[in-house]
């Protein structure tokens, strides 16, 4: 009997990070489905993910109808891996904290916190199905309180929550007899239009290596871990 085909669901899969982690499972033999918002339908970026073999759906993390409609059209199948890669971050943005608004703050969270725990919620059911899902969440090493050298108080505050959320969920659904795994990984600090295309890490490194370290998480990788795109874990 053949292995049923392994699915993948990348939240923000038209460009940058999120391109790249869903064009890496295709290869790797997975079925991927990939999101994109709605403002963005009509964007080049998104006929090229089409054209790639990425199913597509809409989604946008800060409309909770659009999570639970894009799970609806995803339907009833499992689901092996969810990525929430979708994110806000201000460029160059490291004035003071006295300096942004509660709008400021309110924004972040509500994208980069907030929009991944409806999302895993909501595909939870389907990650259930699988014989071991994982939600895997891109944090960002400034979400480190260990490491916090300060400015970009927003990004910070909100990916550190990220990194809570994917620990509560590790520990709620472990309480649960759940199988589903969760990860908070820092992918590196790679060019994207989100960083105006400027970055530290090379792509081709971080990306190969972040793949490798999902399929890690469960074997070498515990559940409820921050680490960085090699698997190396990294202080809270």
């Amino acid at each position: 009997m053949s292995t049923p085909e392994k699915r993948c669901l990348v939240i923000g899969a038209n460009r940058g990070i999120g391109f790249q982690l869903a064009t890496r499972h295709l290869a790797k033999g997975y079925a991927v489905y990939g999101t994109y918002r709605p403002e963005t339908r009509d964007d080049s970026s998104v006929a090229e993910m089409k054209e790639a073999g990425i199913k597509t759906l809409e989604l946008d993390f800060t409309d909770e109808d659009s999570i639970k409609a894009a799970a609806k059209e995803y339907g009833d199948g499992p689901l092996d891996v969810l990525i929430n890669c979708g994110g806000l971050y201000k460029l160059w943005d490291d004035k003071p904290f006295t300096e942004h608004s509660a709008e400021d703050l309110l924004e972040h969270f509500r994208v980069n916190t907030i929009g991944p725990f409806l999302a895993s919620k909501t595909f939870l059911p389907a990650l259930e199905k699988a014989e071991q899902g994982k939600i895997i969440t891109m944090s960002s090493d400034f979400a480190s309180i260990a490491d916090n050298t300060g400015g970009n108080v927003c990004y910070r505050l909100s990916k550190a929550g990220v990194n809570q959320l994917t620990k509560n969920m590790a520990i709620d659904l472990g309480k649960l007899g759940s199988k589903v795994l969760t990860l908070a990984v820092h992918p590196g600090y790679v060019a994207t239009k989100m960083t105006g295309y400027y970055g530290e890490d090379d792509m081709e490194t971080c990306m190969s290596s972040l793949v490798e370290t999902i399929e890690r998480l469960g074997k070498d990788i515990p559940t409820g871990s921050y680490v960085r795109w090699s698997g190396d874990i990294m202080a809270y």
